[in-house]
């Protein structure tokens, strides 16, 4: 075998003259472009002020500064209705009772069409 220290390449990959058009385009695209945006989106170009500032207020709930708190104070009224009486609703004659006391009238009476043992 003989050894030799040839170097080649692939004349076919691309042609200098296709390097040199891609180039020139590019350039030209490059150039181009920020003269032809302004025509195709002329408010782009105009400063103007608003009319009016933005809203200040939304409907959007606010943010919670000390949730924890908040967390906290919504658990103890809730737990406090799970443990009182009260209306649930007036006008169909509702009540709301502890959940313990509801436990132990369903236990002792059980539900009706209900099969028990």
């Amino acid at each position: 075998m003989a050894d030799t220290n040839h170097v080649d390449y692939e004349r076919s990959d691309v042609g200098l003259r296709l390097a040199g058009w891609l180039a020139g385009g590019l350039a030209t695209f490059v150039v181009i472009t920020p003269l032809v945006l302004p025509w195709l989106f002329p408010p782009s170009t105009s400063r103007i002020t608003p009319a009016s500032r933005p809203a200040t207020r939304s409907s959007a709930p606010p943010l919670e500064v000390t949730p924890r708190a908040t967390l906290l104070a919504t658990r103890q009224q809730e737990a406090q209705i799970e443990r009182g009486y009260g209306w649930a609703d007036r006008s169909r004659g509702q009540v709301r009772i502890p959940i313990d006391r509801a436990v132990d009238i369903l236990l002792r009476k059980g539900l009706p069409g209900w099969p028990s043992q």
